[in-house]
């Protein structure tokens, strides 16, 4: 059973956030109600060394000293959709990440749609990450980590960086990651009203705002079709009642077929990207085993670049590991 804080909250989200999910999306609205439970939930953050950033005109928040880096960089890309974000609560996460990790944080505010649709936000964290590189960070521990169309991003940079012969990070987390806009896993239908988050109405909702007019399967916006050949070693988080669930079964399954090393957790009734809600005993838990990866994982790493081929098809495998929860 997930805990009751955890019970709580699904239910705080069924109320105020999947009801949303309709015909006639006002992004202006949806972000108004996103501030409102960002102000809310991302109160009384943990104080932390804050330095605002301009790398290659996208603007990003380093947390924590700068004296950090010399142990460690961890690259998050933050979620919302594409569309939105909520500074506060990221705010808190990174600073706990920062924390758990002993690790300097960098989290870029990228671009986002629907003013600034797709390619947008793939272009601004490429830019950040070979920054990142040009600056040294890649010779010392160096990890790439996302939640949901952060996860996406997170991704999307690693197969992009690849190609363009860039050192890979040690190593990246996915939380809840956006791999397939198309939504053709099994788990968008099945988990569509289990989902304390989301509602069937998101796929039809979202793609226009983030890329409207574009092949889905392009891997550039669905990385689950992309090439998986040579990317570090991922961790993967998922819920077992979301819809996107099998965007992190399929894509962790993915990576073993192309011989990436890969782990997946599947937690038991708990919301979409649950990490960023502090309070849950299960964000604790999961925040400590994605900080205990980073930095087992994060270690510099010469890799040979690997030969672009065709596509396997994907294979769905059903994943679920039984979670142990904090009082």
């Amino acid at each position: 059973m997930p805990s009751l804080r955890a019970r709580l909250t699904n239910a705080f989200l069924r109320l105020t956030t999947k009801s949303m999910w309709r015909p006639g999306l006002d992004i202006q609205k949806v972000r108004a109600h996103g501030a409102k439970m960002d102000a809310r939930l991302g109160r009384n953050a943990p104080p932390v060394a804050i330095e605002e950033v301009e790398i290659d005109g996208v603007k990003a928040t380093w947390y924590g000293e700068p004296g950090l880096t010399e142990r460690g960089t961890v690259l998050y890309l933050h979620g919302g959709a594409w569309c939105l974000h909520f500074p506060n609560m990221y705010r808190r996460h990174a600073t706990n990440l920062s924390r758990l990790t002993g690790m300097r944080v960098l989290l870029p505010d990228y671009r986002l749609a629907p003013e600034h649709p797709f390619p947008a936000a793939i272009d601004d964290c490429l830019a950040v990450y070979r920054w990142l590189v040009e600056q040294g960070h890649a010779a010392r521990p160096l990890a790439v980590a996302g939640d949901s169309a952060g996860g996406s991003l997170t991704l999307v940079t690693l197969m992009r960086a690849r190609n363009a012969m860039l050192p890979m990070p040690g190593c990246a987390v996915l939380l809840s990651p956006s791999t397939d806009l198309t939504l053709s896993g099994p788990s968008a239908k099945y988990n569509a009203d289990a989902d304390p988050m989301f509602a069937a109405g998101a796929a039809d909702l979202l793609p226009p705002l983030y890329c409207d007019g574009q092949d889905l399967r392009n891997p550039l916006i669905s990385p689950l079709f992309g090439n998986w050949d040579g990317l570090p070693p991922l961790l993967f988080h998922a819920g077992s009642t979301e819809m996107l669930l099998d965007d992190s079964v399929r894509a962790h399954d993915r990576a073993l077929q192309a011989g990436v090393t890969a782990e997946i957790e599947v937690w038991r009734d708990v919301p979409h990207v649950f990490q960023v809600f502090a309070w849950l005993p299960e964000a604790k838990l999961a925040m400590r085993k994605v900080a205990d990866f980073i930095v087992q994982h994060a270690q510099p790493v010469q890799r040979e670049m690997p030969m672009i081929t065709s596509e396997p098809a994907a294979v769905v495998v059903g994943v679920e590991a039984e979670i142990r929860q904090s009082a």
